[in-house]
């Protein structure tokens, strides 16, 4: 699943091609992956791109659109007139800005078809171009919302981002206090801190030296504070390497971000640590792998 980093240069894509267009038409193929009624869309002008935690939100000339990509969830942009982003003759790796906008997703084998293909849920056709929805495991989602008030309720159960002054070092230190898990785990808590997921919770830990198993109410003062200094240092590297590729995720020109070039622990297991040359070693923490030096972390 992408996670902050990845939305938000999802979002950033979006935002260039598709504010202050108009959207014509809504094809909704697959029926429960649609929240809401999808004919309210039509005539609507996108006025703003916008993203809470790991949901992308539309704002629009008369509502919100809300999109979640989860798992297997892919956004590809076709600019009127333009070619197919993605077929057996035009790979996603040779996509192209001029090609047409590969915003974030999956590039399964099972993708490689002419679009719209058998995995494509949703259509949005707007005055510039088409938005296709894809989605393998059928995971993802899109909900229109009228008022600000229902947007409200929709991102209530969210954390702070790390970018806001509600994200305080106090408010951190008293998160982490009233929870008895593992520090991993308090982590990915969204009501806790929103946009944090097995990436970047990996890689802020490693940054701060905290074994990932550690109680999150048994750090110290020094570790919380290493802790919370960590976690908007690792998300702004990653986000000027536009965020993280793996089979799940490619940035808004259909190539691949870079972090994992930098990460120091995440998709690393058995390669020596970049700090003390330790096999960095993989576990598994309530299901979830974690990733961490067993020296530089001890």
């Amino acid at each position: 699943m992408p996670e902050l980093p990845e939305v938000e240069t999802i979002r950033r894509g979006l935002a260039e091609k598709l504010v202050g267009h108009k959207i014509l038409s809504v094809d909704v193929r697959a029926p429960k992956l649609f929240i809401g009624d999808a004919k309210l869309l039509r005539g609507q002008i996108v006025i703003e791109m916008e993203r809470r935690a790991k949901l992308l939100i539309w704002k629009l000339s008369d509502g919100f659109l809300l999109t979640h990509l989860k798992m297997t969830g892919q956004l590809i942009f076709q600019p009127k007139n333009g070619p197919m982003v993605i077929s057996e003759r035009t790979p996603l790796e040779n996509s192209t800005v001029n090609d047409g906008l590969v915003i974030g997703g999956h590039p399964d084998k099972a993708y490689g078809l002419d679009l719209p293909h058998k995995h494509t849920h949703i259509l949005i056709e707007l005055d510039n171009g088409t938005l296709f929805f894809n989605d393998l495991r059928k995971f993802g989602w899109l909900k229109y919302v009228h008022s600000p008030s229902d947007l409200k309720v929709e991102v209530a159960k969210y954390g702070p981002e790390y970018t806001w002054p509600e994200f305080s070092l106090e408010y951190f230190k008293s998160g982490l206090a009233k929870r008895r898990i593992t520090v991993k785990q308090a982590l990915l808590d969204q009501t806790f801190i929103a946009g944090i997921g097995n990436i970047y919770a990996d890689e802020s830990l490693f940054c701060a030296k905290i074994d990932p198993r550690r109680k999150a109410n048994e750090l110290t003062n020094s570790e919380i504070k290493k802790l919370f200094a960590c976690v908007p240092e690792v998300f702004n590297l990653s986000l000027s390497h536009g965020g993280t590729s793996s089979q799940h995720y490619r940035q808004v020109d259909g190539k691949m971000g870079t972090y994992l070039d930098v990460a120091n622990v995440y998709k690393r297991e058995g390669q020596p640590c970049r700090v003390c040359g330790t096999p960095i070693k993989r576990i598994k923490i309530t299901g979830r792998s974690s990733h961490f030096c067993p020296h530089c972390q001890s």
